[in-house]
């Protein structure tokens, strides 16, 4: 079953004030009637049922808390040439986490709108068009998730509010709407310096597989940063296969040939990997054994190692 809608026509363009049918993907078209899709009146999606919503490159202008309730809500796309949003467009969305941007040249968009909306952790898809108007992913980021913490002073009569996690930091990377990479990235600090190791792996592996606008400092620091932490981190990875695979493949091993990891190192992820019956991963890292470890133990050997 499509979603449907009620819409009215505003400004020469057709405002959707509302569903008539509910779906668990729900495609905004770019024309209802022989209008285009410009307006999303307040409330025009509260309390949906869909998991996903696809909004249209012609909408201009988002109502106040339209996706209001939408608690089963876990992917939103939308286009950067809407730039018009009212208030509390995401609140009760719970579920929400990923953001898909389809981003321009200008580089403004919604996105600083909906992050900020949401303290929990939340991953951006930011898709551009190469020279052949094929889209792709250029970057891909993590917004961490943060809680505000009121706590009282009774004597004094006041109440302390104490924010915990890096995420709010990572709220305010932008100006004018545009999101300000190096400013993302100097944030790295104090994201593992307040996060589990995985989480900010998880930001480093994103930024290095889509480097979108990335300073070789911030490339070092993020490889670094994997480097030093790969047995945890691929432990981490083990449920996703993908992640797993980009890791060793680019710090298993170092230009000179060198082993990344330890035998006792693969020994204990061959092992996590077989009691969780991960059989691609465990020829993956059995074939590293045999084709990195191995030839490192004959050079040490036969004393051909560096110096």
């Amino acid at each position: 079953m499509e979603t449907s809608f009620a819409y009215t026509e505003r400004n020469g363009g057709a405002c959707i004030t509302g569903l008539l049918k509910d779906n668990a993907c729900a495609i905004v078209p770019k024309r209802l009637g022989d209008l285009p899709v410009t307006e999303l009146f307040d409330r025009a999606f509260a309390g949906s049922m869909a998991e996903q919503i696809f909004l249209p490159q012609t909408l201009k202008k988002i109502g106040r808390y339209a996706f209001y309730g939408c608690d089963r809500l876990r992917e939103l796309h939308f286009y950067a040439d809407t730039l018009e949003i009212g208030g509390g467009v995401l609140n009760g969305c719970h579920r929400l986490k990923e953001l898909f941007v389809h981003m321009n040249a200008d580089g403004r968009s919604l996105l600083r709108d909906f992050v900020t909306e949401q303290n929990g952790r939340m991953m951006v898809h930011c898709l551009l068009s190469d020279k052949e108007r094929e889209e792709y992913e250029a970057a891909r980021l993590i917004f961490p998730a943060y809680y505000d913490e009121a706590v009282e002073n009774t004597p004094a009569r006041i109440t302390v509010s104490n924010i915990h996690g890096s995420g709010q930091k990572y709220r305010y990377c932008f100006v004018d709407r545009r999101l300000q990479f190096d400013k993302y990235d100097g944030l790295f600090v104090y994201e593992k310096a307040e996060e589990e190791v995985c989480l900010a792996a998880e930001i480093a592996l994103c930024r290095l597989r889509f480097p979108y606008a990335l300073s070789k400092n911030a490339r070092t620091q993020y490889e670094t940063f994997l480097q030093e932490r790969l047995q945890e981190v691929l432990s981490g990875c083990l449920s996703d296969g993908e992640s797993f695979k980009w890791l060793l493949g680019r710090f298993g091993k170092d230009e000179s040939g060198e082993a990344g990891l330890s035998s006792e190192a693969v020994k204990t992820l061959l092992a996590e990997a077989s009691r969780r019956r991960l059989p691609e991963l465990v020829g993956l890292l059995t074939n590293y054994r045999h084709e990195v470890l191995l030839p490192e133990k004959k050079k040490f050997r036969y004393g051909l190692t560096k110096g």
